[in-house]
């Protein structure tokens, strides 16, 4: 055999077993109605694997692709000038926030000297990014919206404020950016991927800020890890709760997660970054 039927061979035999591979995960991730933590683990690594494909397809080719093809179309290109458009809006204390029209995005910001979140403290990474939908779907206008984004960053305010023995709102900012009907999600997702907040459960850290407390006679989830860290809402100090994972475990999370991550020291560094994404060549 030439040495270039064996590299065929050797290819060949090489797709059968991702074929194979990629039978016996559907296999195990079952049915997509019943979504498991097993089944999103295997949606995120597949993930990669498609980018990484993607990235080799690119280098066989013989001529050149451009790294990004601007269509304004497509959501997520829309996303991120959404997104820099909320950055580009001036940081508020979270605490003096006058009702307002609109729903949209917004970014929570942490500024204190709370030990763990100390990488972060006084940076342009946001603690925690989320969304207002409008109240009607059909809103075209901020009043025809409602005041969802207002009510979203209030609600908040009140939560952190429970917390008073690990937290002061004192030492909390905020940048909220209302959006036209519809695109509220694509610019959320966004923020979250390029800032991999603490405070989001797409993190998976410490999450739980947005929580609500069951009914006494339906108690049966466990204490947030965001409620652990941070005791004070009368509902989580249930003893009837127990921690979703240990506070030296969240700890030792956060550490691991800032050891690793991007951490945003200036508006200029994010602008740098969004100019990159950008570039074709």
């Amino acid at each position: 055999m030439t040495r270039r039927g064996g590299k065929q061979l050797a290819i060949s035999e090489i797709f059968k077993r991702i074929d194979a591979d990629l039978i016996e995960l559907a296999k195990i991730a079952g049915t997509p109605q019943r979504r498991t933590s097993v089944s999103q683990k295997i949606d995120s690594l597949l993930r990669g694997l498609t980018a990484r494909t993607e990235t080799l397809v690119r280098e066989l080719d013989p001529i050149n692709w451009p790294r990004f093809v601007f269509d304004p179309g497509d959501p997520a290109v829309v996303g991120r000038f959404i997104a820099i458009a909320m950055i580009a809006q001036p940081r508020t204390s979270l605490s003096d926030i006058q009702r307002f029209h609109g729903s949209g995005v917004y970014a929570l910001y942490y500024e204190g000297e709370f030990a763990p979140y100390a990488p972060i403290s006084g940076t342009e990474t946001p603690i925690y990014v989320g969304k207002a939908d409008p109240a009607e779907d059909t809103a075209r206008t901020p009043t025809d919206q409602g005041i969802g984004l207002h009510t979203r960053l209030d609600d908040h305010m009140g939560n952190i404020s429970k917390a008073k023995d690990t937290l002061d709102i004192a030492d909390f900012t905020c940048r909220f950016l209302v959006v036209q009907t519809g695109w509220q999600n694509a610019a959320e997702t966004y923020l979250i991927d390029l800032f991999r907040p603490v405070w989001n459960s797409e993190t998976g850290i410490c999450y739980g800020l947005g929580k609500h407390g069951d009914k006494a006679s339906t108690r049966t989830n466990r204490r947030s890890p965001w409620d652990t860290l941070h005791p004070g809402r009368k509902w989580a100090g249930s003893g009837q709760l127990e921690d979703a994972r240990s506070r030296e475990q969240i700890v030792t999370d956060l550490k691991t997660h800032f050891s690793t991550a991007t951490i945003y020291c200036s508006v200029d560094q994010i602008l740098e970054g969004f100019f990159d994404e950008l570039r074709q060549l």
